[in-house]
Order: structure tokens, then sequence, then C-alpha cells
């Protein structure tokens, strides 16, 4: 009887390996998804699973257009409480007053989500018969960039913008992260580093779609006030490193950061607040935009949406390749994997890194078939680079190293802002389609062994744009 117990339970879980061995999309995004839902939980966010990615349980993104939308919204808003109840139903979150778009982060309690194929999203979109639904996915620019750190997001009293000496035309580089310390306006106070110009918006409020009071260079999504400023690291650190590269290289660049946080002070966000602030920038015609972080496993139709929008108003997109040694002609990383879907987002450019030389970091992702329109394969520095660090956190001179496909990033953002600087009048999908045909034709080649195939790449850091 034993024996027959052992062969039977030998053989269910050798039918559970033929059926992991038959289903290796899943198996590619289970350690993924392991990584993710540990380091966030360490630090005290609760992790569901929807389709292969880390999302917020029982967040759900809604989208509205047109005249009616927010009456559209409030509509949907009494079916869904009818539906699961009253108290299992809240708003926590929402941007865009306009008849162009206007997000909604709603939780529903007891819904779920977890389920492969999103099945909470589903249920949602069924009780209001609306489409356009997205779970809330986790985004963070790498794993160990996640720390435990304080709040801090109290703009200086009296504080405002310090302009620039540099009266060339103006290039905004709009910085989609934890935020930026504006103490480093100043050249006095950044140690020999490029400083850290700020844009500033000069719109009248009444013609801004977001209906937000006095965003002065920026908008924090993470709190929902005026002061996206830095208490994570990352978002002043990349800044710092976009600057560097123009002063060294391109110092007629006149150019402006603006800081939106949709990084809070670990190193989190959601789509939802990715989405606001690729619309944010989108709006206020930012050139570029610096996306140094992403997420695995599932799209997000909304962020596409945003980023979609961005293209139609002329902002190219530079993105992290991300930071899992995956081939991401097999593996999906967003938002990378829209420059390389079916119908490509032709203005997203992403980056994988360097160590030393043209030796690939160890971590990084990458793309097998360059050949294929959209997918090339271009990398840049990115390991132990130094850069500025917020000052109320007390680091040695304001400075540090950090490293990963995150701050290889900065160096596609600044020849970007270069090539608008030459070109003002040319669109995304152009400056796009020449800093990869520059990179290619000037660029140091290389090549990595990885799964017996010999794959080549370009090495950038800078390179003379025509």
């Amino acid at each position: 009887m034993k024996r027959f117990i052992l062969l039977s339970l030998l053989s269910c879980f050798s039918l559970f390996l033929s059926a992991q061995e038959t289903d290796p999309i899943e198996n590619r995004y289970i350690p993924i998804f392991q990584d993710y839902e540990e380091k966030l939980e360490e630090l005290g966010y609760p992790v569901g699973r929807a389709g292969n990615a880390a999302y917020v349980p029982g967040q759900y993104v809604l989208k509205y257009t047109g005249a009616n939308a927010a009456a559209d919204f409030q509509a949907d808003f009494i079916k869904l409480k009818r539906r699961f109840g009253a108290r299992n139903v809240s708003l926590i979150g929402e941007c865009g007053c306009s008849d162009e778009f206007q997000l909604y982060n709603i939780h529903l309690k007891n819904v779920g989500g977890e389920e492969r194929g999103k099945a909470g999203k589903n249920k949602v979109a069924q009780a209001i018969g609306q489409e356009e639904v997205e779970p809330n996915f986790y985004v963070i620019p790498e794993l160990d960039q996640l720390k435990n750190n304080l709040d801090f997001n109290q703009l200086p009293p009296n504080f405002k913008v310090i302009p620039s000496t540099n009266r060339n035309a103006p290039v905004t580089i709009a910085v989609l992260d934890s935020g930026i310390d504006p103490y480093f306006q100043h050249p006095q106070t950044t140690n020999g580093m490029a400083p850290l110009y700020l844009w500033e918006n000069e719109e009248d409020e009444q013609d801004d779609p977001f209906c937000f009071d006095d965003d002065i260079f920026g908008w924090d999504f993470i709190n929902d006030d005026n002061a996206p400023l830095d208490d994570h690291s990352h978002g002043t650190h990349i800044a710092s490193r976009i600057a560097q590269q123009l002063k060294n290289n391109a110092p007629d660049v006149n150019y402006r950061f603006m800081s939106l946080k949709m990084l809070d002070h670990d190193g989190v966000g959601t789509t939802f607040h990715a989405s606001c602030a690729v619309l944010y920038a989108a709006h206020h015609q930012a050139d570029v935009i610096n996306a140094s972080w992403g997420f695995y496993g599932e799209s997000d139709n909304i962020l596409r949406g945003a980023f979609e929008y961005a293209e139609s108003r002329g902002v190219a997109t530079m993105n992290s390749a991300g930071n899992y040694r995956r081939d991401l002609s097999s593996t999906r990383h967003y938002p990378s994997e829209f420059a390389l879907e079916a119908n490509p987002i032709q203005s997203i450019f992403f980056v994988s890194a360097t160590r030393t030389g043209t030796l690939l970091w160890p971590l990084t992702n990458f793309r097998s078939n360059p050949g294929v329109p959209g997918s090339d394969f271009m990398a840049a520095p990115g390991g132990n680079l130094l850069g500025l660090m917020p000052h109320h956190m007390g680091y040695n001179n304001n400075l540090a190293r950090k490293r990963g496909t995150s701050i290889a990033v900065p160096f596609a953002s600044a020849l970007a802002a270069h090539y608008r600087h030459l070109h003002p009048n040319d669109g995304p999908v152009t400056l796009r389609n020449m800093l990869l045909a520059t990179i290619e034709a000037q660029g140091t080649g290389a090549t990595v062994n990885y799964g017996g195939q010999v794959l080549p790449y370009k090495v950038f850091n800078w390179v003379t744009l025509p």
C-alpha cells in the first residue's frame, strides 16, 4: 500500500512537471513575480497576481474620454456599488479633468483579480460595460533600489524656480521618477556637478486639463500635491546624470527638468501613477520623457494609450530595458515592450546597460534579434556612476553611485535633448530613429553569448548627431 501511494505521488509530481514544462511562458514569469512579491511585502506593500504581473490587490484603473467623462464615471461608480456593495467600493485616486482623458483608481474589496486571466478586471468591466479597465500594476526602477525611506515632500518657504542663464530655446526633459531635489538649481550647491535647472509651468490654470493647484515645476502623483520632491534618491540621481552628460558634451542645450513624482519614498509606483505622469508630460509638451522603470508580464492598454498620446504631442520616451538578464524577444518588459509589439510605439527607445567598456552589466536585459524594426539592441554605461543625491539624506558631498539600466537611460535622454536642440521641428519618431541610426553607425560593436547564440549590440556614451 505504501509503495502504491508513493508511486501515485510520483506520478502526480511527474504530471505536475509535465504541465509546468508545457507552459514555458508561465514559468518564465514565476521567479520574477516571486521576487517582486517578496521585496514588496518585505516593505509592507500588499501584492496580488494579475496574469503574470504583480498588482495592488483590489485596485483597478478606469479611463474615460469625452465631454461626459466625469458623469460617465459617476454613473459607473454607482453601478459598481450596487453590484459589489457600497462599502466594498472606493475611489482612491484620479487625474485629468478634460474631455481628452480622465483616469480613476478604484479599490474593490472581495472581488479578486489574482487569478490568471485577470478575472477581477473582467468582473469590473462586465459590471459597468466599460472596456478601458486595467489592474493597477506595480512599477519599480529595479528591485535592489527598493528601500525604507522617510516621506519628504514639503516645498521650502517662498520657493521659486531659478532660471538658467542659457538663453537658447529651452528643451524640457520630464523625469518620471521619485522626484527631484530643487536644492540643486544653484550651481554653487552641486560640488562641481551640473546644476538641475527646473521647468516652470507658465500655463494658465484655467486651460490645464489636470485642474492642479499651483503645479510650479511638475506634480507629485504619489501624494497628490505640488511638491514633487525626492525622498528616495533615484530621480535626483537620474536628472543629475542627464545634466552631466549635457554639460560635458552639449553645453549649448538649455535643458530644464519637469519633475513628475510617480515613485514613492521606497521607489514603488503603479501604472496609475505612471499613466497620469505620462499624460501630464505630454500635455505640457515635454520634449523627452526619461522613464527609468518598468514591470514584467502583462500589457496595460491605459498606459500604452498614455504613451501614444505622448507621441502624438511630440514627446520621445527613453526607457530602461530592465534588470533581470532576460531576452526581451521572449520576456515582456513594459513600457519597452510597447516599442516591440506588432503595432509598435515608435517614439520609445529602450536602453540596456554595460559595466565597463563594452562588457554588459551582469543583470541587464537585452534583445536577441536586432534585425527586427524597433528592437535594436543598444547599451550605455550603467555601472556605478556618480550622481547627485537629495541633500536632506546626508550623503557625503551629496554624491553617490548607482548602477543598472536605469542609470544607462540618461545617456539616451541627453542625446535626445541634444537632438531636439538641433532639430526643434522634428517629431519624436524621427528623433528616435535618428538616435538609433547614429548609434548604429558610431557606436562600438560588441557581442554576447546567450543560449548558444552570438548576439551583436552597439555601445554608446555620446555620438555626433547630424
